[in-house]
């Protein structure tokens, strides 16, 4: 089942159009697909995903979002997030059920069309977070 998100940014227009590229390109590198505007979805339609992988690609998304909206005092107006969803790791089982949590460096990504955010920038971001707690 998938997540959905969806937004509303105040005053879009005069807001650094960066930022909504940034945040638009973490989206789409972690999987998410974008259903017009600011809607996401995760995991895309049609992909293979048997189950969502919230720890690779889900709060990553959203930790990055939350960040931006922090980082560039963005006015959040609106927003939902919507999950009917299932997620787990079953790494003793043959065969093996769903995804381990991964390190940062390993996360599958995927392509953007917003050129704002590098993979490498995004993974850092993620690493980043868990080097924090050091």
């Amino acid at each position: 089942m998938p997540i959905t998100i969806t937004f509303d940014i105040e005053n879009a227009s005069v807001t650094d159009s960066n930022d909504r590229n940034r945040i638009y390109a973490a989206f789409e590198r972690l999987g998410w697909e974008n259903t017009g505007g600011s809607a996401w979805r995760y995991p895309a339609l049609g992909s293979d995903n048997p189950s969502e992988d919230w720890f690779n690609h889900v709060v990553p998304a959203l930790m990055y979002f939350r960040s931006m909206v922090e980082h560039a005092g963005l006015n959040v107006t609106t927003f939902t997030v919507d999950a009917h969803s299932e997620a787990g790791f079953r790494g003793k089982q043959q065969p093996t059920i769903g995804a381990r949590i991964l390190p940062a460096t390993q996360i599958e990504m995927y392509d953007t069309t917003a050129d704002k955010l590098s993979e490498e920038r995004l993974k850092r971001f993620i690493s980043d977070a868990a080097n924090s707690l050091a």
